[in-house]
């Protein structure tokens, strides 16, 4: 990685089936082998328009112990420092269809599509006191499945002790292909049903930086977040290693109700105080506001309006830490 110009890493993975590391920490999962190579080429050297860029590409792959894989793709990204001191990039992946080992919670695998997706950002000039900046995604299969990610946010530096940030946060999930429910008929048949979910998630980003001393600071932020997802053109998993998407699935006559609608609220307050070197007293206060709900469309004045009237849970903290300096 202390190349001039040209820079790479390949990492390799192995975790066997029956490997487990739960009491020591969260495993996501085992039985896979991984496998990621990257390339990168930079130039530091100030032009007239631009201060550096850089052009990386990346190659990944994991199959499980069975010869399934699970995933593979690749991407070609890259970055640039302009002059005036923003920062632009995008990226592009390419993701081949693989195996999903998991999504019938024990039941059969299903094929994955292949996708083409695309993230971008830009950050404006961060001397400044007020500047803005924005990151995006969008992904879609070709079968029905689209996503698309947007975050704007802005911040605003009135004085050096002070900062403020906001963001919005707007995300469109529709999963032609979503695990719903494993139901059993009358004679015991497990049927494996999918869905069609359209899903909106809204959330703001709210964060306040005061110093008010070189020992004494405050620290405050807040997310109010709504999720809303609603489910239609249900089907049954039939085929799941078919090489067409159409033959993977058939309808299915799902009686239940799986749509919903997630509200929250998070906040956490900090204030620290450096009594003496090396030695601070924090004092923190945080509260969360959660309800749920079953209407899967998404509208904001009533999902935002009653985001507040959610019962709250608040918890205060204390922390002490003394330096022992002998």
């Amino acid at each position: 990685i202390g190349g001039e110009r040209v820079r790479f890493s390949a990492n390799y993975g192995y975790k066997s089936p029956g490997f487990d590391s739960n009491d020591l920490g969260f495993q996501r999962r085992a039985d896979e082998r991984t496998m990621n190579h990257w390339l990168q080429w930079r130039d530091q050297t100030p032009g007239k328009y631009v201060r550096q860029y850089m052009v990386n590409l990346n190659q990944w792959a994991g199959w499980n112990f069975g010869g399934d894989r699970l995933f593979g793709g690749g991407n070609v990204n890259m970055h640039w420092t302009l002059q005036n001191n923003w920062r632009t990039g995008f990226g592009l992946n390419a993701n081949a269809g693989g195996v999903r080992d998991r999504s019938t919670r024990g039941g059969p695998v299903v094929m994955t599509n292949r996708n083409l997706s695309l993230w971008h950002y830009i950050d404006f000039d961060d001397r400044r006191t007020v500047f803005p900046g924005y990151n995006g995604y969008i992904e879609r299969d070709g079968q029905g499945t689209f996503r698309f990610n947007a975050n704007p946010r802005l911040t605003w530096r009135p004085s050096r002790a002070v900062r403020l940030e906001t963001g919005l946060r707007f995300n469109r999930n529709d999963d032609d292909a979503q695990w719903v429910e494993n139901v059993e008929d009358a004679h015991g048949t497990p049927h494996y049903v999918f869905g069609r979910l359209e899903q909106r998630t809204v959330a703001m980003t709210l964060r306040a930086n005061y110093t008010m001393s070189p020992t004494l600071s405050f620290q405050s932020y807040a997310e109010p977040f709504v999720s809303a997802g609603r489910y239609q053109r249900f089907r049954e998993l039939t085929s799941g290693r078919a090489a067409a998407y159409a033959d993977r699935f058939q309808p299915y006559a799902y009686a239940g109700d799986a749509d919903f609608n997630f509200r929250s609220f998070r906040t956490t307050n900090v204030l620290r105080w450096e009594f003496r070197p090396g030695s601070a007293l924090f004092a923190v206060w945080q509260q969360g506001r959660q309800e749920d709900g079953d209407q899967g469309d998404f509208r904001f004045g009533r999902d935002f309006g009653g985001l507040f009237s959610s019962p709250s849970r608040n918890v205060f903290l204390v922390k002490f830490s003394y330096w022992f300096n002998y």
